[in-house]
């Protein structure tokens, strides 16, 4: 597979005028751009730029993906929409990291993974994404969780032996990890987040019962007159992030997130605890296998009686056609001699078989192919 690189800026708070389009444009020979996007690709080349530098300049939110594991989101923000405490507990060395720049805060995440699995569509993945941005802003926090879920797991082992785990602890659990939003699922997807893992994080994790859903009509009434000037103003003035600051504000009249009664649990008990998540998942396969192999024995010992039979029809013709239903019969014949314990009574009736037609070489080597 030839190497390939995924790079793609969006403009949120704001549009891009032209002069800064076309100083977009002059950043690479073929970087497709419009006012509020920004993407290009390469199979044999780099960008020659610093794709953090251009978000600061121009745009609020980066995607780059590559085909050989390496994946990174980044937001911009607008400086003071975000409190830098909060964001902090979630930052993991190397991974996630929350920095100011100018006026704005920036929230990177590097989650790069030699190997990378399944290829997934590019198109599309940040314009969902974004979604992700306002989430952060007014105060769900399960993308910052996610994220360090995923970090701890690039991290050299975080324990001195299989059977002693040490700190550190998780950082503040946010309700609704059981029930993920579109966008949360697509970055459990694209990030390479192991469901068992969050699903060992989330057994404590308290529902979201009310949707993040405001009645901004009656929220205003509750600004002051100053305040109402003051936002009013921002928001004439153009400045970025200036309704976002004010829808933050008019939530904090009323949404308050589910709060987690149990102290943080170590890194060590996640692990563990993903472990036997594990195996239970493990037994669930093994046991499902089972049965769905003893529905399969009891279909084929029904139909036992009258396949011995066909084979000997079917035999008679000397067609590619007629050889592979044959060979696919004795191998379900054989799997059931298996389960039965009947191997000597199908091997009996088998080696007949080869001795009468050993000379029909396209139909042995189909039986030495199936295992027969």
């Amino acid at each position: 597979m030839s190497e390939y690189q995924y790079y793609e800026w969006q403009a949120i708070d704001r549009i891009l005028t032209i002069e800064e389009q076309a100083e977009v444009e002059g950043l690479s020979s073929h970087i497709d751009v419009t006012s509020s996007r920004a993407m290009v690709e390469y199979h044999w080349s780099d960008f020659r730029h610093d794709p953090k530098q251009v978000l600061l300049e121009y745009f609020d939110a980066h995607l780059y993906l590559a085909n050989w594991g390496s994946r990174r989101l980044i937001f911009r923000f607008p400086k003071g929409l975000l409190d830098e405490a909060a964001i902090e507990a979630y930052c993991a060395p190397d991974h996630i990291s929350f920095d100011a720049s100018g006026d704005f805060q920036v929230l990177d995440f590097e989650l790069d993974e030699e190997g990378w699995g399944d290829w997934v569509e590019t198109n599309g993945i940040l314009s969902t994404f974004t979604r992700l941005r306002d989430d952060l802003i007014q105060g769900d926090f399960r993308l910052l969780y996610l994220a360090w879920l995923k970090a701890i797991t690039l991290d050299p082992l975080w324990y001195e032996d299989e059977d002693e785990f040490e700190e550190p602890c998780e950082p503040p659990l946010p309700a609704g990890l059981n029930d993920l939003p579109p966008a949360l699922s697509l970055f459990v997807r694209v990030f390479d987040i192991d469901p068992l893992l969050i699903n060992a994080a989330a057994e404590t994790s308290p529902k979201i019962k009310t949707a993040l859903v405001a009645d901004y009509h009656a929220l205003v009434a509750k600004l002051s007159r100053q305040e109402c000037n003051q936002y009013l103003a921002r928001i004439a003035d153009g400045e970025p992030g200036a309704v976002l600051a004010l829808r933050k504000h008019l939530l904090s009249f009323t949404l308050k997130a589910p709060q987690v009664s149990q102290g943080p649990r170590s890194i060590g008990y996640l692990f563990k605890r993903y472990e036997q998540l594990q195996e239970a998942e493990k037994q669930n396969k093994a046991e499902a296998a089972r049965c769905a192999h003893a529905d399969k024995m009891q279909r084929i010992t029904e139909r036992a009686p009258q396949m011995w039979p066909q084979i000997d029809v079917l035999l008679q013709s000397y067609t590619p056609k007629n050889y592979d239903e044959v060979t696919r019969m004795l191998v379900d014949l054989k799997q059931l001699a298996e389960f039965q314990g009947t191997q000597e009574a199908f091997q009996a009736r088998l080696e007949a078989l080869r001795e009468r037609f050993k000379t029909r070489g396209s139909l042995m080597q189909r039986w030495q192919r199936s295992g027969l």
